[in-house]
């Protein structure tokens, strides 16, 4: 019943702030967007817990830089990392697919974001080219930079090679890069209608990784320590039956990159 009634909720709201962010991206400005945005994460996370009764725990904020995150490298375990980053790290520039423009909504609105856009089906040179490009657009205007090095939603638990594209901005920019690990697919897991109630999870914002390093041992350092905690935050949240299923998919994960 919990679920059911969030999924109403849920459905029915965002889609009422997405008709609603249509028009601001239409017609106002990108800080009024943005407020629509904070204002649609921060009332869905307040669902979390009134409708699923379920409790998020924000941990290792102060391991964010002064003045803010320039990079967040973050784990994409649940549709509430976005919406729990959204309510968190306002003005945020991401990597999307060029193609999410034709959709009815999301054109006016990710122009109006001006968030790094890239094709697809692009040449890889050229794509990374276009990240880097876009990232030091988002930079220059003081605003974080947010990408997942998965590239996609991911199982509770499962690990998959993290894309160097979050290697190259971090190269490009010479700055400090803030990994991110979750556990909040025990609450929400990726793509399922069924959502967990009276569960607690956790998003950790670990600490820094200094400017400079080669790539490889950037892609290396960052990996490590998000899949580390990320398994760490699931083992201490998630029920037995769930926990065994996360640690195989993790296990096997580990195993093909092997």
């Amino acid at each position: 019943m919990r679920t059911l009634l969030f999924n109403l909720f849920f459905y029915g709201f965002t889609f009422v702030m997405a008709v609603v962010c249509y028009a601001v991206a239409r017609l106002s400005t990108r800080e009024r967007l943005w407020r629509a945005i904070g204002f649609w994460g921060r009332t869905l996370v307040g669902a979390v817990r009134l409708i699923l009764d379920a409790r998020i725990e924000l941990r290792g904020l102060d391991n964010l830089p002064p003045g803010g995150p320039k990079l967040v490298v973050c784990k994409h375990q649940s549709e509430l990392d976005v919406i729990l980053l959204a309510s968190v790290i306002p003005n945020f520039g991401a990597v999307a697919m060029q193609e999410l423009e034709r959709y009815p909504f999301f054109g006016p609105i990710l122009r109006k974001l001006d968030h790094v856009l890239v094709a697809v089906g692009g040449e890889r040179q050229g794509r990374t080219d276009a990240v880097i490009e876009g990232a030091r657009r988002v930079n220059a205007e003081g605003r974080p930079m947010i990408i997942f090095p998965e590239a996609t939603l991911m199982s509770l638990g499962a690990k998959e090679r993290y894309r160097k594209g979050a290697g190259h901005i971090y190269r490009a920019l010479g700055v400090e890069a803030v990994p991110v690990a979750s556990s909040l697919g025990v609450i929400w897991p990726r793509r399922e209608w069924r959502k967990h109630a009276h569960q607690s999870a956790a998003i950790e914002v670990l600490p820094c990784v200094a400017p400079g390093l080669e790539l490889d041992a950037f892609m290396a350092e960052v990996e490590e320590r998000i899949e580390t905690a990320t398994m760490r935050l699931i083992r201490e949240h998630a029920k037995a039956e769930v926990l065994a299923a996360a640690e195989d998919r993790h296990a096997r994960g580990a195993a093909n990159e092997d």
